[in-house]
């Protein structure tokens, strides 16, 4: 089997150059991993014109490698200056793959230039100086790309769960599905700006530094806007998007979206390298990535075993590893779109945590948040679970 071809596909050098960051790359990406190609791939409206599917990736990667090595309006970490947010928060919302090339570009730019003067007094003479410095900078950056990347994609497929049959009107589930897509982008970016401020801790705490009032308030007291920019970006996206729809018609042609759509779309069977490694060893890499993003509640290493044992233990319980016949529970888990377990998980964590969390307001531990963020990780891996003949995604 082999791709799907493209009818009349323009052969001029601006087009295939174009299709090739828009399509090639992704196509390329995938060998290695899906969820990388599919963020590659989100935006690939701005190839229907091919010097700003050209122009657009190349802009924000500069873009973001200058605010990786100047740091323009921030010292440590990216969450202390409110216009970097609102910047991912648009790029992100307008496309998943301008999202990706924002923050590779940022991350070579602060990994390699930037400048990180709470670590100027160590000196990296201690043997741990180094994978903590570095350690937390990777922790930012993969904030970086929750935002720029991981909420829109996630908000797409998401919204894509609550999809109406083709016998309803087009203008209706159109409208349903745009509704499904602001709704719940506008809901991840607020759980982010929420998220955030415990999530850099490791940039300061890691240093033996205070974490510094910006780097902390600015999402919080600012969340609202980075949410309505983020909101108003995806709205913006999606009707210059049903603009270059397939026209609807007996006559209509094919479009230019929908051709390379096609092209991205390939019969070839393809099996990601990621989803070639054993179960128990992507469960595993799962676990320890989450645990890693919660270094900043830490406040000893058995705190950090214990979260990484308890959430290996709850993907373990949940896969076709174990003999567990889950398959009606599964099944019917499997009919509630993800979003909906999501707030189900969401609602009562949040109300348990309004309880609790002022009780320990005038200590120094954030056990408490540890406590319920292991505890929602742990909920919503509960309500995901799989068939024994299927295997996490």
């Amino acid at each position: 089997m082999t791709a799907t071809p493209l009818p009349q596909t323009p052969n001029d050098p601006l087009s295939r150059a174009a299709e090739g960051i828009w399509v090639g790359v992704p196509l390329a990406l995938r060998r290695f991993s899906a969820g990388l190609a599919v963020s590659a791939v989100d935006g690939l409206y701005l190839a229907i014109r091919p010097i700003v599917g050209l122009l657009a990736p190349v802009l924000v990667f500069v873009l973001g490698l200058i605010i990786g090595v100047f740091h323009p309006g921030f010292d440590y970490v990216f969450t202390e200056a409110l216009w970097v947010l609102l910047l991912i928060a648009v790029v992100g919302a307008l496309s998943g793959a301008l999202g990706l090339y924002l923050t590779l570009g940022f991350v070579l730019g602060d990994l390699l230039l930037g400048e990180h003067p709470q670590w100027d007094r160590f000196g990296n003479s201690d043997l741990l100086d180094i994978p903590a410095q570095y350690g937390s900078m990777f922790l930012t950056y993969a904030l970086f790309a929750m935002l720029a990347v991981g909420v829109p994609i996630a908000a797409k497929s998401f919204a894509a769960e609550f999809r109406l049959p083709a016998s309803v009107p087009r203008a209706v589930r159109a409208l349903v599905g745009l509704g499904a897509l602001v709704l719940i982008s506008g809901l991840l970016v607020w759980v982010w700006t929420q998220s955030a401020p415990l999530l850099v801790r490791p940039v300061f705490v890691w240093a033996d530094a205070r974490p510094t009032v910006i780097a902390m308030s600015t999402t919080q007291e600012n969340g609202v806007w980075i949410v309505i920019l983020a909101v108003l970006a995806t709205v913006g996206r999606a009707f210059v998007q049903l603009s270059l729809a397939n026209p609807i018609g007996p006559d209509s042609k094919p479009d230019r979206m929908s051709q390379l759509e096609d092209r991205f779309q390939t019969d070839e069977p393809v099996r990601p390298l990621m989803s070639r490694m054993p179960l128990l060893v992507r469960l595993f890499l799962r676990a320890a990535i989450l645990t890693a993003l919660l270094s900043g509640l830490y406040a000893a290493f058995w705190q950090a075993w214990l979260t990484f044992g308890v959430l290996l233990f709850a993907q373990v319980l949940t896969s076709p590893l174990l003999p567990l016949n889950l398959g009606a529970y599964a099944r019917f888990m499997a009919k509630i779109p993800r979003i909906v377990r999501l707030i189900v998980v969401m609602v009562p964590v949040y109300i348990v945590g309004a309880i609790i969390v002022p009780l320990f307001r005038d200590q120094p531990s954030f056990f408490p948040f540890l406590l319920l963020a292991v505890v929602a990780a742990v909920l919503m891996t509960l309500l995901s679970p799989h068939n024994r003949g299927e295997e996490p995604k």
